[in-house]
Protein backbone atom coordinates (compact mmCIF):
# COMPACT_ATOMS: atom_id res chain seq x y z
CA UNK A 1 0.00 0.00 0.00
CA UNK A 2 1.38 3.36 -0.88
CA UNK A 3 2.27 5.61 1.81
CA UNK A 4 0.20 8.61 1.38
CA UNK A 5 -2.79 5.77 1.31
CA UNK A 6 -1.46 4.53 4.15
CA UNK A 7 -1.06 7.82 6.02
CA UNK A 8 -4.87 9.00 4.76
CA UNK A 9 -6.10 5.80 6.35
CA UNK A 10 -4.00 6.61 9.66
CA UNK A 11 -5.59 9.88 10.40
CA UNK A 12 -8.95 8.08 9.51
CA UNK A 13 -8.29 5.08 12.45
CA UNK A 14 -7.20 8.17 14.56
CA UNK A 15 -10.30 9.91 14.09
CA UNK A 16 -12.49 7.31 14.84
CA UNK A 17 -11.08 5.96 17.62
CA UNK A 18 -11.44 9.75 19.36
CA UNK A 19 -15.19 9.01 17.85
CA UNK A 20 -15.31 6.01 19.34
CA UNK A 21 -14.13 6.62 22.96
CA UNK A 22 -16.37 9.31 23.31
CA UNK A 23 -19.58 8.05 22.31
CA UNK A 24 -19.00 5.09 25.00
CA UNK A 25 -18.26 7.28 27.80
CA UNK A 26 -21.22 9.71 26.88
CA UNK A 27 -23.48 7.34 25.84
CA UNK A 28 -24.29 8.96 22.93
CA UNK A 29 -27.46 7.19 21.33
CA UNK A 30 -30.42 9.02 19.80
CA UNK A 31 -32.37 5.73 20.74
CA UNK A 32 -31.73 6.22 24.21
CA UNK A 33 -32.03 10.08 24.43
CA UNK A 34 -35.88 9.66 22.95
CA UNK A 35 -36.43 6.79 25.33
CA UNK A 36 -35.24 8.87 28.34
CA UNK A 37 -37.01 12.00 27.16
CA UNK A 38 -40.44 10.10 26.64
CA UNK A 39 -40.72 7.92 30.18
CA UNK A 40 -39.03 11.18 32.35
CA UNK A 41 -38.27 14.20 30.23
CA UNK A 42 -34.91 13.75 31.04
CA UNK A 43 -33.28 15.57 28.52
CA UNK A 44 -29.64 14.70 29.26
CA UNK A 45 -29.36 12.19 26.48
CA UNK A 46 -30.87 14.00 23.80
CA UNK A 47 -28.67 16.91 24.72
CA UNK A 48 -25.38 15.02 24.30
CA UNK A 49 -26.76 14.06 20.38
CA UNK A 50 -28.23 17.36 19.62
CA UNK A 51 -25.36 19.18 20.92
CA UNK A 52 -22.71 16.88 19.06
CA UNK A 53 -24.49 18.03 15.89
CA UNK A 54 -24.54 21.53 16.66
CA UNK A 55 -20.60 21.64 17.32
CA UNK A 56 -20.61 19.22 14.02
CA UNK A 57 -22.13 22.22 12.15
CA UNK A 58 -19.67 24.82 13.36
CA UNK A 59 -16.53 22.29 12.37
CA UNK A 60 -17.79 21.52 9.20
CA UNK A 61 -18.77 24.53 8.20
CA UNK A 62 -15.13 26.00 8.85
CA UNK A 63 -13.48 23.56 7.13
CA UNK A 64 -15.36 24.12 4.06
CA UNK A 65 -15.15 27.68 4.55
CA UNK A 66 -10.57 27.53 5.63
CA UNK A 67 -10.09 24.85 3.76
CA UNK A 68 -12.02 25.84 0.31
CA UNK A 69 -13.46 21.99 0.35
CA UNK A 70 -16.28 21.48 -2.08
CA UNK A 71 -19.06 19.25 -0.07
CA UNK A 72 -21.48 19.54 -3.00
CA UNK A 73 -19.66 16.37 -4.04
CA UNK A 74 -19.40 13.85 -1.30
CA UNK A 75 -19.93 10.53 -0.55
CA UNK A 76 -22.82 9.96 -0.25
CA UNK A 77 -24.03 13.05 -1.73
CA UNK A 78 -25.81 14.50 0.96
CA UNK A 79 -26.39 18.17 -1.34
CA UNK A 80 -27.13 16.53 -4.61
CA UNK A 81 -29.85 18.30 -6.24
CA UNK A 82 -32.03 14.76 -6.64
CA UNK A 83 -34.04 15.23 -3.41
CA UNK A 84 -34.79 11.47 -2.87
CA UNK A 85 -37.47 12.41 -0.69
CA UNK A 86 -38.98 8.75 -0.15
CA UNK A 87 -35.66 7.12 0.16
CA UNK A 88 -35.24 9.58 2.79
CA UNK A 89 -38.96 9.05 4.29
CA UNK A 90 -39.21 5.12 3.43
CA UNK A 91 -35.50 3.98 4.62
CA UNK A 92 -35.30 6.59 7.74
CA UNK A 93 -38.63 5.61 9.10
CA UNK A 94 -37.68 1.77 8.83
CA UNK A 95 -34.52 2.81 10.14
CA UNK A 96 -36.09 3.74 13.26
CA UNK A 97 -38.50 1.18 13.86
CA UNK A 98 -35.79 -1.23 13.11
CA UNK A 99 -33.38 1.00 15.54
CA UNK A 100 -36.12 0.35 18.35
CA UNK A 101 -36.50 -3.26 17.78
CA UNK A 102 -32.68 -4.22 17.74
CA UNK A 103 -32.30 -1.61 21.19
CA UNK A 104 -29.62 0.47 19.09
CA UNK A 105 -28.77 1.89 15.99
CA UNK A 106 -25.28 0.87 14.54
CA UNK A 107 -22.75 3.27 16.74
CA UNK A 108 -24.69 2.41 19.37
CA UNK A 109 -24.43 -1.38 19.22
CA UNK A 110 -20.71 -1.44 18.04
CA UNK A 111 -19.97 0.29 21.73
CA UNK A 112 -22.44 -2.05 22.95
CA UNK A 113 -20.40 -4.99 21.53
CA UNK A 114 -17.15 -3.66 23.03
CA UNK A 115 -19.14 -3.55 26.17
CA UNK A 116 -19.85 -7.38 26.20
CA UNK A 117 -22.91 -7.24 25.15
CA UNK A 118 -23.85 -10.49 22.65
CA UNK A 119 -27.19 -8.88 21.60
CA UNK A 120 -25.61 -6.59 20.27
CA UNK A 121 -23.02 -7.90 18.42
CA UNK A 122 -25.66 -10.10 16.61
CA UNK A 123 -27.14 -7.05 15.42
CA UNK A 124 -24.26 -5.35 13.94
CA UNK A 125 -23.47 -9.09 11.92
CA UNK A 126 -27.20 -8.93 10.63
CA UNK A 127 -27.11 -4.79 10.49
CA UNK A 128 -23.31 -6.07 7.76
CA UNK A 129 -24.98 -8.60 5.95
CA UNK A 130 -28.39 -6.26 5.44
CA UNK A 131 -26.18 -3.75 3.98
CA UNK A 132 -23.79 -6.05 2.38
CA UNK A 133 -26.73 -7.37 0.37
CA UNK A 134 -28.50 -3.34 -0.92
CA UNK A 135 -24.86 -2.25 -1.53
CA UNK A 136 -22.95 -5.71 -3.49
CA UNK A 137 -25.85 -7.48 -4.68
CA UNK A 138 -29.04 -6.98 -6.82
CA UNK A 139 -31.50 -6.74 -4.37
CA UNK A 140 -31.60 -2.73 -4.30
CA UNK A 141 -31.69 -2.68 -8.17
CA UNK A 142 -34.23 -5.08 -8.34
CA UNK A 143 -36.72 -4.77 -5.23
CA UNK A 144 -36.62 -1.10 -3.92
CA UNK A 145 -35.32 0.91 -7.59
CA UNK A 146 -38.23 0.33 -9.75
CA UNK A 147 -40.47 1.64 -7.25
CA UNK A 148 -38.42 4.40 -4.90
CA UNK A 149 -36.37 5.86 -8.20
CA UNK A 150 -39.47 7.87 -8.97
CA UNK A 151 -40.17 9.21 -5.45
CA UNK A 152 -38.07 11.89 -6.03
CA UNK A 153 -37.38 15.81 -7.34
CA UNK A 154 -34.70 17.22 -9.15
CA UNK A 155 -33.89 20.53 -8.32
CA UNK A 156 -32.27 21.71 -10.95
CA UNK A 157 -35.45 21.91 -12.33
CA UNK A 158 -36.59 24.81 -10.23
CA UNK A 159 -32.98 26.54 -10.44
CA UNK A 160 -31.73 25.06 -7.04
CA UNK A 161 -28.37 23.95 -7.57
CA UNK A 162 -28.25 21.77 -4.78
CA UNK A 163 -30.24 21.13 -1.47
CA UNK A 164 -28.52 22.94 1.25
CA UNK A 165 -30.63 25.13 3.59
CA UNK A 166 -28.69 28.20 1.96
CA UNK A 167 -29.38 27.18 -1.95
CA UNK A 168 -32.52 26.78 -1.41
CA UNK A 169 -33.37 30.39 -0.57
CA UNK A 170 -31.37 31.66 -3.20
CA UNK A 171 -28.44 32.43 -0.76
CA UNK A 172 -24.81 33.10 -1.13
CA UNK A 173 -21.69 32.29 1.05
CA UNK A 174 -22.86 34.96 3.98
CA UNK A 175 -26.78 33.40 3.99
CA UNK A 176 -25.25 29.82 4.36
CA UNK A 177 -22.73 31.25 6.96
CA UNK A 178 -25.97 32.75 8.72
CA UNK A 179 -28.06 29.44 8.30
CA UNK A 180 -25.62 27.26 9.58
CA UNK A 181 -24.81 29.61 13.14
CA UNK A 182 -28.46 29.89 13.71
CA UNK A 183 -28.94 26.09 13.94
CA UNK A 184 -25.97 25.76 15.72
CA UNK A 185 -26.46 28.14 18.05
CA UNK A 186 -30.21 26.74 18.47
CA UNK A 187 -28.70 22.76 19.51
CA UNK A 188 -26.20 24.02 21.46
CA UNK A 189 -28.70 26.34 23.20
CA UNK A 190 -31.53 23.06 23.46
CA UNK A 191 -28.20 21.27 24.85
CA UNK A 192 -27.18 23.38 27.41
CA UNK A 193 -30.57 24.05 28.81
CA UNK A 194 -31.09 20.28 29.43
CA UNK A 195 -27.20 19.41 30.67
CA UNK A 196 -25.67 22.88 31.83
CA UNK A 197 -21.84 22.60 31.77
CA UNK A 198 -21.69 22.53 35.56
CA UNK A 199 -21.47 19.08 36.92
CA UNK A 200 -21.42 17.63 33.01
CA UNK A 201 -17.78 18.37 31.80
CA UNK A 202 -17.32 15.05 30.44
CA UNK A 203 -20.48 14.78 28.29
CA UNK A 204 -19.84 18.77 27.06
CA UNK A 205 -15.78 16.83 26.25
CA UNK A 206 -17.46 14.27 24.02
CA UNK A 207 -20.07 16.60 22.49
CA UNK A 208 -16.73 18.55 21.79
CA UNK A 209 -14.86 15.70 20.01
CA UNK A 210 -17.53 14.07 18.19
CA UNK A 211 -18.75 17.53 16.52
CA UNK A 212 -15.15 18.14 15.75
CA UNK A 213 -14.46 15.16 14.26
CA UNK A 214 -16.55 14.96 11.81
CA UNK A 215 -15.58 18.38 10.43
CA UNK A 216 -12.14 17.12 10.46
CA UNK A 217 -13.03 14.19 8.57
CA UNK A 218 -14.07 16.41 5.70
CA UNK A 219 -10.65 17.81 5.73
CA UNK A 220 -8.85 14.44 5.84
CA UNK A 221 -11.26 13.22 2.90
CA UNK A 222 -11.29 16.25 1.02
CA UNK A 223 -7.97 18.03 1.47
CA UNK A 224 -4.61 17.56 1.06
CA UNK A 225 -4.37 13.64 2.46
CA UNK A 226 -7.30 12.98 0.47
CA UNK A 227 -5.95 14.24 -2.63
CA UNK A 228 -2.97 12.71 -1.99
CA UNK A 229 -4.14 9.15 -1.34
CA UNK A 230 -6.39 9.99 -4.68
CA UNK A 231 -3.27 10.67 -6.82
CA UNK A 232 -1.63 7.29 -5.39
CA UNK A 233 -4.28 5.42 -6.28
CA UNK A 234 -4.58 6.50 -9.46
CA UNK A 235 -1.16 4.79 -10.10
CA UNK A 236 -2.51 1.28 -8.85
CA UNK A 237 -3.02 -1.87 -10.77
CA UNK A 238 -6.08 -2.07 -8.52
CA UNK A 239 -7.15 1.46 -7.70
CA UNK A 240 -7.88 2.32 -3.59
CA UNK A 241 -11.73 1.62 -3.01
CA UNK A 242 -14.05 4.27 -1.03
CA UNK A 243 -11.98 7.56 -1.87
CA UNK A 244 -13.68 11.12 -2.22
CA UNK A 245 -14.54 13.58 0.46
CA UNK A 246 -16.73 12.00 3.45
CA UNK A 247 -17.04 12.00 6.93
CA UNK A 248 -18.52 9.45 9.16
CA UNK A 249 -21.87 7.45 8.42
CA UNK A 250 -22.54 3.31 9.17
CA UNK A 251 -24.96 2.76 6.66
CA UNK A 252 -22.75 0.72 3.34
CA UNK A 253 -19.84 1.00 5.37
CA UNK A 254 -20.99 -2.02 7.52
CA UNK A 255 -21.79 -3.90 4.14
CA UNK A 256 -17.82 -2.66 3.14
CA UNK A 257 -16.74 -4.38 6.47
CA UNK A 258 -17.92 -7.92 5.03
CA UNK A 259 -17.08 -7.30 1.67
CA UNK A 260 -13.11 -6.72 2.82
CA UNK A 261 -13.50 -10.16 4.91
CA UNK A 262 -14.11 -11.66 1.67
CA UNK A 263 -11.28 -10.09 0.44
CA UNK A 264 -8.84 -9.63 2.97
CA UNK A 265 -5.85 -10.23 0.39
CA UNK A 266 -6.57 -7.41 -1.29
CA UNK A 267 -5.60 -3.95 -0.01
CA UNK A 268 -7.55 -1.87 -2.16
CA UNK A 269 -11.05 -2.99 0.49
CA UNK A 270 -9.46 -1.18 3.25
CA UNK A 271 -11.87 1.83 2.59
CA UNK A 272 -12.90 4.80 5.09
CA UNK A 273 -16.07 3.12 6.26
CA UNK A 274 -13.89 -0.41 7.13
CA UNK A 275 -11.22 1.55 9.35
CA UNK A 276 -14.28 4.11 10.86
CA UNK A 277 -16.12 0.79 12.36
CA UNK A 278 -12.80 -1.04 12.86
CA UNK A 279 -12.01 2.62 14.96
CA UNK A 280 -14.85 3.19 16.72
CA UNK A 281 -14.94 -0.41 18.13
CA UNK A 282 -11.38 0.02 19.40
CA UNK A 283 -12.19 3.41 21.06
CA UNK A 284 -14.75 2.34 22.99
CA UNK A 285 -13.04 -0.81 23.57
CA UNK A 286 -10.18 1.24 24.75
CA UNK A 287 -12.88 3.75 27.18
CA UNK A 288 -14.87 0.88 28.15
CA UNK A 289 -11.75 -1.21 29.41
CA UNK A 290 -10.38 1.72 31.14
CA UNK A 291 -13.92 2.86 33.40
CA UNK A 292 -14.17 -0.47 33.69
CA UNK A 293 -17.82 -0.50 31.79
CA UNK A 294 -17.56 -4.04 30.62
CA UNK A 295 -19.90 -7.02 31.06
CA UNK A 296 -20.78 -9.90 29.24
CA UNK A 297 -24.81 -10.24 29.17
CA UNK A 298 -26.56 -12.25 26.68
CA UNK A 299 -30.70 -12.18 26.39
CA UNK A 300 -32.42 -15.83 26.89
CA UNK A 301 -35.44 -15.22 25.12
CA UNK A 302 -36.25 -16.50 21.89
CA UNK A 303 -38.49 -13.64 21.10
CA UNK A 304 -35.40 -11.21 21.98
CA UNK A 305 -33.26 -12.99 19.61
CA UNK A 306 -36.39 -12.76 17.00
CA UNK A 307 -36.95 -9.00 17.87
CA UNK A 308 -33.19 -8.34 17.21
CA UNK A 309 -32.45 -10.14 14.02
CA UNK A 310 -35.67 -8.42 12.49
CA UNK A 311 -35.05 -4.86 14.03
CA UNK A 312 -30.89 -5.11 12.83
CA UNK A 313 -32.35 -6.27 9.26
CA UNK A 314 -34.56 -3.29 9.40
CA UNK A 315 -31.62 -1.08 9.89
CA UNK A 316 -29.25 -2.60 7.67
CA UNK A 317 -31.82 -2.07 4.74
CA UNK A 318 -33.25 1.27 5.91
CA UNK A 319 -30.00 2.46 6.33
CA UNK A 320 -29.12 1.75 2.56
CA UNK A 321 -32.32 2.79 1.43
CA UNK A 322 -32.16 6.59 3.11
CA UNK A 323 -27.98 7.22 2.50
CA UNK A 324 -27.37 7.52 6.02
CA UNK A 325 -28.19 6.96 9.70
CA UNK A 326 -28.24 8.29 13.18
CA UNK A 327 -25.01 9.71 12.31
CA UNK A 328 -24.41 9.49 8.49
CA UNK A 329 -27.76 11.80 8.47
CA UNK A 330 -27.92 12.75 11.81
CA UNK A 331 -24.30 14.33 12.02
CA UNK A 332 -22.35 14.59 9.08
CA UNK A 333 -25.16 15.35 6.74
CA UNK A 334 -26.84 17.63 8.98
CA UNK A 335 -23.56 19.23 9.43
CA UNK A 336 -23.34 20.26 5.43
CA UNK A 337 -26.83 21.85 5.86
CA UNK A 338 -28.71 19.45 3.64
CA UNK A 339 -32.54 19.05 3.63
CA UNK A 340 -32.40 15.57 2.60
CA UNK A 341 -30.74 14.48 6.17
CA UNK A 342 -32.90 17.18 8.06
CA UNK A 343 -35.30 15.05 6.74
CA UNK A 344 -34.50 11.74 6.95
CA UNK A 345 -33.51 12.20 10.90
CA UNK A 346 -37.15 13.41 11.15
CA UNK A 347 -38.15 9.83 9.28
CA UNK A 348 -35.71 8.14 11.57
CA UNK A 349 -37.03 10.17 15.09
CA UNK A 350 -40.83 9.27 14.00
CA UNK A 351 -40.36 5.37 13.33
CA UNK A 352 -38.52 5.36 16.37
CA UNK A 353 -41.09 6.93 18.49
CA UNK A 354 -44.03 4.83 17.30
CA UNK A 355 -42.15 1.74 18.01
CA UNK A 356 -41.20 3.46 21.24
CA UNK A 357 -44.98 3.84 22.05
CA UNK A 358 -45.94 0.63 20.69
CA UNK A 359 -43.44 -0.89 23.40
CA UNK A 360 -44.48 1.08 25.91
CA UNK A 361 -48.50 0.02 25.15
CA UNK A 362 -47.15 -3.47 25.28
CA UNK A 363 -45.53 -3.33 28.59
CA UNK A 364 -48.42 -2.21 29.83
CA UNK A 365 -50.95 -4.34 28.80
CA UNK A 366 -48.53 -7.38 29.72
CA UNK A 367 -48.49 -5.69 33.36
CA UNK A 368 -51.93 -5.35 33.58
CA UNK A 369 -52.72 -8.91 32.52
CA UNK A 370 -50.12 -9.96 35.25
CA UNK A 371 -51.41 -8.26 37.96
CA UNK A 372 -54.74 -9.17 36.95
CA UNK A 373 -54.16 -12.62 37.38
Amino acid sequence: MDPEISQYLLYVLVLSVVFGAAAQFSRFCLLGGMSSYMSSRDGGRMAVYLGAIGVAIVATTLVQWIAGLDLDQTRPPYRSPDFAWGRYLIGGFMFGVGMVLARGCPVRSLVKTSQGNVQALVAIVVMAIAAYAMTRTSLFQTAFLPWVGGLSVDLTAFGIPHQDLAALVGGGTLVYLLVAALLAAALLFVSWRWLPLRGNGLAWLAILLMGAVVGAAFWVTGGAPGQAADMASMMQNSPQEGLGTQSFTFSAPLGDVVYFLQNMTSPSTITFGVVAVAGVFLGSLVSALARRDVRFSIPMSVREWLRTIVGATLVGVGSVLAMGCTVGHGLTGFSTLALGSILSLAAIMLGAWVMLRIDRRSSNNAASAGCSG
